[in-house]
């Protein structure tokens, strides 16, 4: 990944190597064309394909280039704002399906890493949220009793516990999320690219997408070596 050791480091050194891919070169056609080959793209791409759609992925660097190759790995359920503030904040219809989304995220991941049998050292084995001090600990235990109210698999470890789970530290308390878990990110993007790749979809790398514009029934996506445009 550009052999810089400071943005992928551990990542790519441990990481099954990414799939064969080439730029866009001359004209294409898809019915969908996907801006970004991370998680969000590759995932999107993998589903489009396995429905039966034509899908081509730009990509203007390498497969999990960002944020999706040099993340911490933590596969987390829900964002960390407290479950009550969602539906304030979004409605009684967004927030609470939102909440839902979220909260069944780690599950998807973990499936499609059995599904596609990707290499990327997935661990499903929850995660803790460690407390400091006794405000911490109240934060924690009321975001799991909020959690716990929307049947989520939670719990409030005390300080001895969490000591013991961690091998030490002098932690109040950690709330331990079942639901959630770690994988290696850019093994995992990877694999996510060899299974987009195996479903149909093509993956263009280096391919910055210079513009997008409409053009007939559809829209024209160009790139410094090529171009995309909608299959009717």
């Amino acid at each position: 990944m550009r052999n810089d050791p400071r943005s992928h480091g551990l990542w790519e050194v441990s990481a099954p190597p990414a799939p064969a891919t080439a730029p866009l070169s001359g004209p294409a056609e898809a019915e969908v064309v996907v801006i970004g080959a991370g998680f969000t793209g590759l995932s999107a791409a993998l589903h489009l394909a396995e429905a039966g759609r034509s899908v081509i992925v730009l990509e203007a660097e390498q497969i999990g280039f960002g944020a999706s190759g040099r993340n911490v790995g933590l596969v987390n359920a829900g964002m960390w704002v407290m479950p009550e503030a969602m539906p304030r904040a979004l409605g009684p219809v967004w927030g609470p399906r939102l909440l839902e989304f979220l909260g069944a995220a780690p599950a998807e991941v973990f499936a499609l890493v059995r599904r596609h049998a990707i290499d990327c050292e997935a661990v499903a084995h929850g995660t803790l949220h460690c407390a400091v001090g006794a405000a911490g600990l109240a934060e924690i235990t009321e975001r799991a009793r909020q959690w716990a109210a929307r049947g989520a698999p939670v719990e409030v470890l005390d300080a001895v516990e969490t000591a013991r789970r961690l091998g030490g530290g002098r932690y109040a308390g950690a709330l331990l999320d079942r639901r959630a878990g770690t994988i290696q990110p850019l093994a995992y993007v990877r694999g996510l690219a060899r299974a987009a790749l195996a479903a149909g979809a093509r993956i263009c790398t280096e391919s910055p997408a210079a513009s997008a514009r409409p053009q007939g029934a559809g829209w024209c996506v160009t790139t410094p070596e090529g171009r995309c445009r909608r299959r009717r």
